[in-house]
């Protein structure tokens, strides 16, 4: 798999535990351990599939002295990228016990590079809904928050790197059919 994001110059901008504690619970089998490996795995991608869908984002074309049209690909762009990455940090810390340190070492890498950014991303579109659809300033100020969002991206890790290079998570995201729908 690998990251598909494209630089803010070609426009581009990228379960869970119930909290109670089960009675006695035997530890897993050895045959158990593979599947429950599985089926956390598949939570795990399940969590990236919005956020991948960013990487096909293309910024719809319109004309700078255009505010209209400017302000409908502002709220398009930040329409794909605010559940994006809030569906993938959100879904990320919702898995419950990783079934390996090395599953545990990549979602922790991963939500803490994509928290900052999503944090950005909410934001800046929350202040653009706020805004009436005719301000100019508004739009304006969310393609400049917008632009940097997208640096931003283009500098964080690929999330997608230690499905590839850890061979313990490649045998786990082989089994899970969400990891299928990433990008390859």
């Amino acid at each position: 798999m690998r990251r598909s994001i494209i630089l803010f110059a070609a426009v581009f901008l990228l379960a869970g535990c119930n909290g109670a504690e089960p009675a006695a619970v035997a530890p897993p089998s050895p045959s158990s351990a593979p599947a429950a490996g599985g089926s956390w795995m598949d939570g795990f991608c399940g969590s990236l599939i919005d956020f991948a869908k960013i990487g096909d984002f293309r910024m719809p074309d319109f004309e700078q002295d255009d505010p209209a049209n400017a302000r409908n690909a502002m709220d398009e762009a930040f329409g794909v990228f605010a559940p994006g990455f809030d569906n993938a940090v959100t879904g990320l810390k919702g898995l419950g016990q990783a079934p390996s340190a090395e599953a545990e070492s990549a979602r922790k890498s991963i939500v803490d590079a994509l928290t900052p950014i999503r944090d950005q991303v909410v934001a800046a579109k929350a202040k653009l809904d706020a805004a009436p659809k005719d301000d100019k300033k508004a739009t304006a100020e969310a393609a400049i928050a917008f632009r940097q969002i997208g640096s931003d991206i283009n500098d964080m890790p690929d999330p997608f790197q230690q499905l590839e290079t850890n061979a313990s998570l490649k045998v786990l995201a082989e089994q899970a059919p969400n990891c299928k729908k990433l990008p390859s």
